[in-house]
């Protein structure tokens, strides 16, 4: 899957010139990853594989999944629900499995022809050395010396509120870039630089968290489960098949958390939402009723006959076709 570059309005409220960034070419590169990097990343609607869209699919349908199973736990065995039937809960089972590895394969891709959160740390870290301090804090527009207000004319607003006062909103901003680029850097405020870098072990520890994540167990553990027979028992097959719940969710979060490393802390958006997408209204309405009526069993067990004696029939005439 390959991405083509958009011709779409420009984030920047600022101009190149207008920014206060001594390095300029190097503003100009940074500028056109960061807006690749979030194209990748950003809800669209054009592209249904942006990492974020995959991110709520995938988290939307583990708790659809976990929800589902819960009747499954009930210890009252005389109950008689849908829910626990052996073929519902294996069908179910086995698309969970196959939807979250899936998932799972997709936003930790490595490849540099698809979109995933592993192929976009990579690619930031490839050209990390865009990431200075300046470039962090002015990219668009902000002021680098955040104590400049302190020389301007000072309003009662401002002696009262200081840098939080009506009209220094750029101040504020730089300053709390500053502070976080401090923490990404490991520098402290007074031996701030325009070309300082943030460090190494941040990337790293970006990285570590994808890959000492259960992840690969996961992917292995699913190709015995496919090959899994139905058992038929009431709880269904996800216990039998050594997919842990706990550890998709250990794999989930670790995801989240190298999201938001990336777009909260290396390219500070600044844009609040939630991990677990909006559900939809009346998400668990009709539950309650019945799955089928009983006369749609003894129909739905005749089309499984149906179906089995028409797909018995393709073993026939094979080796006279075969040799024609």
């Amino acid at each position: 899957m390959t991405t083509v570059p958009q011709k779409t309005k420009s984030r920047y409220t600022s101009t190149v010139e207008e920014c206060d960034v001594i390095g300029r070419p190097a503003l100009v590169e940074y500028r056109n990853k960061r807006d690749q990097w979030l194209r990748w990343y950003e809800l669209q609607n054009d592209e249904p594989n942006s990492i974020q869209q995959q991110i709520f699919s995938m988290i939307f349908l583990d708790m659809a999944y976990r929800i589902l199973a819960e009747p499954r736990k009930n210890t009252n065995e005389g109950l008689k629900v849908a829910a626990r039937s052996g073929l519902l809960g294996h069908f179910i089972d086995q698309g969970y499995v196959a939807t979250q590895v899936l998932a799972i394969r997709k936003l930790l891709d490595k490849r540099p022809d698809v979109i995933s959160v592993r192929r976009l740390l990579d690619d930031i870290c490839k050209y990390r050395h865009l990431l200075t301090r300046e470039i962090y804090v002015c990219y668009d527009g902000l002021p680098y010396d955040s104590d400049f207000w302190q020389t301007l004319p000072q309003s009662v607003e401002t002696q009262i509120w200081g840098i939080e006062a009506p009209g220094l909103g750029n101040y504020l901003g730089a300053r709390m870039r500053h502070e976080a680029f401090d923490r990404l850097s490991g520098i402290p405020p007074s031996e701030r630089k325009r070309s300082d870098l943030i460090k190494d072990s941040i990337f790293e520890k970006s990285k570590q968290w994808l890959e000492t994540s259960p992840a690969e167990k996961l992917i292995t553990l699913s190709h015995k489960f496919f090959a899994h027979a139905a058992d038929m028992d009431s709880r269904g097959s996800l216990e039998y098949s050594g997919v842990s719940l706990a550890d998709i969710a250990e794999v989930h979060r670790a995801i989240v958390r190298v999201e938001r490393a990336i777009t909260d802390q290396l390219l500070f958006i600044e844009v609040a939402r939630d991990v677990v997408p909006m559900p939809p209204l009346g998400l668990l309405q009709g539950l309650d009723s019945p799955y089928v009526s009983a006369n749609s069993i003894t129909n739905m067990q005749s089309h499984w006959d149906q179906l089995a004696t028409e797909r018995d029939k393709w073993r026939n005439g094979i080796a006279d076709e075969l040799c024609a």
